[in-house]
């Protein structure tokens, strides 16, 4: 009814804020190619979408967010840099002439790997309850379900995780990947990555390897923040200023790094993009293939 009606895109628009959409993969039943289409297509018809470095310049000058129907002003950012985002989602946005940003791990570009999760995702789901149970118990796990398993290895500091993992690997040592999964979780390689045409799509720094920030030590957040921009700027020969905590965690010592690197910063909080945000944790607003949800969630980014 919100969506027919335009309620919910009419209550947006009155509001004189920014905002910042946030997706991930695409191609999965969540979001495929057609469904992207027709999410970037009604947000074309809606919002002025800019580029986000743009919108990052505008709101460390000061000045005011436009408002009103067509004017509201609108970024799109994907997190992850994977490969189904310059396959499905960049063909689309070409066709469309949007622009948008791309966040990228640039240690996983280089080797090929997953991030550290999605391989443990799919790995978790290779085992059988008893497996998963046992193996749990093991490495003493508080749960024996995937996402509770994936939770709380985010939680441990970084030689515990990866000896987690490994733990993880050695119970599965014929786990090869579907091509489901591989459509899912392979990320882009650097011709990809270069391909991506700077009037199209900006690329930011995501960190090296995409680990869970707070459970870092300072020397491993600086590399982590501090490599990933000089090999990304070195790459495509033009700056990296912007990044995106990977999983939107982050605390001081993450923030203070990250303002000596970038000039704005990206979370995972859901919300619209105020007069007075913090540059160094800028919220966004989650993605979703059902529109009326969506253009809810442009006026009650939570919903």
């Amino acid at each position: 009814m919100a969506l027919s009606s335009g309620m919910s895109h009419w209550l947006a628009q009155r509001r004189p804020v920014r905002r910042i959409l946030m997706l991930h993969g695409i191609g999965g039943d969540k979001m495929t190619q057609a469904d992207f289409y027709r999410v970037m297509s009604w947000l074309k018809q809606r919002y002025a979408i800019v580029p986000l470095q743009h919108m990052i310049g505008d709101i460390l000058g000061g000045r005011p967010a436009p408002s009103g129907a067509g004017r509201s002003q609108l970024a799109i950012t994907f997190d992850d840099g994977l490969r189904n985002q310059y396959a499905l989602a960049y063909p689309v946005l070409k066709a469309l002439g949007l622009p948008a940003t791309i966040f990228v791990c640039p240690g996983l570009v280089e080797t090929g790997q997953w991030m550290w999760n999605h391989d443990v995702r799919a790995r978790l789901h290779r085992l059988s309850d008893g497996a998963l149970a046992e193996w749990a118990a093991a490495v003493q796990a508080p749960a024996a379900q995937v996402e509770a398993v994936v939770a709380w290895m985010k939680t441990l500091p970084l030689p515990e995780r990866q000896r987690v993992h490994a733990l993880l690997r050695d119970a599965t040592p014929g786990f090869v990947p579907t091509p489901q999964e591989r459509a899912a979780y392979d990320p882009m390689d650097w011709d990809e990555v270069r391909a991506c045409d700077a009037q199209h799509i900006c690329i930011g720094s995501h960190t090296m390897t995409h680990p869970i920030l707070p459970t870092l030590t300072l020397p491993e957040i600086q590399h982590e923040l501090q490599h990933s921009r000089d090999l990304l700027q070195a790459q495509l020969q033009r700056r990296v200023d912007i990044f995106c905590y990977p999983n939107g965690s982050n605390d001081a010592r993450v923030r203070q790094v990250a303002q000596s690197l970038y000039r704005a910063a990206l979370t995972t909080e859901e919300g619209v993009v105020t007069a007075n945000v913090d540059p160094m944790a800028i919220p966004r607003i989650p993605a979703t293939a059902h529109l009326p949800l969506l253009a809810w969630r442009m006026h009650r980014p939570w919903a």
